[in-house]
């Protein structure tokens, strides 16, 4: 008797069962993935935040900038990252040409100041030190060996960093708030932490309970000789990509006031805006004006970075009598070449009159000093003391 004869599967049900089984792969990934995007925004690349009333700078999510964005030429990130731009060289520098030269002390009409790296500084006046955006880690990113590698070492090595009364934190981009920097601090010295909105609830994440005033633009923290006053800034902030990341938290400059003493402007990071004006004439005019001068190439970046040119355009709206320029020369976050940084200031002093020796592009370690010009209590004028 013969077997019963079995019908041997379709093609059609085959192939069926060969797309359930790749679109079923494909949802795993996916979830996966999404599950993986989650975890880097909630954990390494968290980013700050601030739930606050609506402002004229803050609609009740996101913060923006004081003015419209200019734009300065057409490109994309994209474009940045498949290196459609040349780049220009920047030289590895294994030792500093300066070594910075620290008194016993600063007080009265004195101040000092020395850069560290990009933009930090060693800032000392009132009898204080102060630090701005500190960052001594090799790479800015949240993962060592992974982003932009160090050309030249910090200005003062850490072991020679003389104790921190009170750092002071300008936004959220990771070659400004180095959390393994920040934890370093913290442990050593347990200084007051000066932040934007936002920025509190990330800090404390990264490096726990900390003693920290919480600001916006034009308040003002006070104590003894000394007071601090948040500027507004034309720039971002975000740790992650995507816009659901974006601008959570605020950024900023810092106004440094020291009692019958000098005052200094740390501009942070910003672009060209009409902000300068708006400081100089709420806050006078700086002794010492720090300003980025650095990642300006391609153009489109200038949307929030100063060039040389503006920055010298700043210099001389905020009417300052010393400038410094800084975010340049530790790591190329631009394209343009380290001596072209420096030609380019150059040719904008000359431009605008200004002796070359009034705004320099300071080294690592390298250490000015100098003394207010009209000593005073303070001559900020429609600031809140807080």
């Amino acid at each position: 008797m013969n077997k019963p004869h079995r019908n041997a599967p379709s093609p059609k049900s085959g192939c069926t069962r060969h797309i359930t089984l790749i679109l079923l792969i494909l949802l795993l990934l996916g979830g996966a993935l999404l599950g993986f995007n989650w975890l880097l925004a909630a954990t390494l690349c968290r980013g700050g935040n601030w739930q606050g009333p609506v402002s004229d700078h803050f609609d009740g999510e996101r913060f923006r900038n004081p003015s419209p964005s200019i734009s300065y030429g057409r490109g994309s990130s994209l474009n940045w990252f498949l290196r459609s731009y040349q780049k220009g060289h920047y030289p590895h520098v294994t030792q500093n040409e300066h070594q910075p030269k620290l008194a016993h002390r600063v007080d009265g009409a004195d101040w000092e100041c020395t850069l560290i790296n990009h933009s930090t500084f060693l800032i000392r006046a009132g009898g204080l030190n102060i630090l701005t955006d500190p960052i001594w880690s090799d790479e800015p990113s949240p993962v060592a060996h992974l982003g932009p590698s160090r050309k030249r070492p910090a200005g003062i090595p850490w072991e020679d960093l003389p104790r921190i009364d009170i750092c002071l934190l300008s936004h959220d981009h990771y070659d400004h708030f180095d959390t393994t920097t920040l934890r370093r601090l913290k442990l050593r010295d347990d200084p007051l932490f000066i932040v934007p909105l936002g920025l509190r609830s990330l800090l404390e994440y990264h490096i726990g309970e900390v003693r920290v005033a919480e600001k916006d633009w034009w308040d003002t923290w006070t104590q003894g000789k000394l007071r601090i006053t948040l500027t507004p800034a034309q720039h971002w902030s975000a740790r992650y990509r995507g816009n659901g990341a974006r601008n959570r938290s605020l950024w900023c400059g810092f106004w440094i006031q020291a009692e019958n003493g000098p005052a200094i402007y740390f501009a942070g990071d910003t672009a060209w805006a009409d902000i300068f004006e708006q400081i100089r004439n709420r806050l006078g005019a700086p002794d010492l004006a720090l300003l980025p001068i650095g990642a300006y190439k391609p153009d489109w970046i200038r949307t929030s970075h100063l060039n040389p040119e503006d920055a010298v355009r700043a210099f001389r709206a905020l009417q300052a009598r010393q400038g410094i320029g800084c975010h340049f020369g530790t790591w190329q976050m631009g394209y343009e070449s380290y001596d072209e940084t420096l030609m380019d200031l150059a040719t904008a002093l000359l431009s605008a009159g200004i002796r070359p020796e009034r705004f320099i592009a300071a080294d690592n370690g390298q250490t000015l000093r100098g003394k207010a010009q009209h000593p005073t209590a303070g001559n900020q004028r429609g600031n809140k003391h807080l």
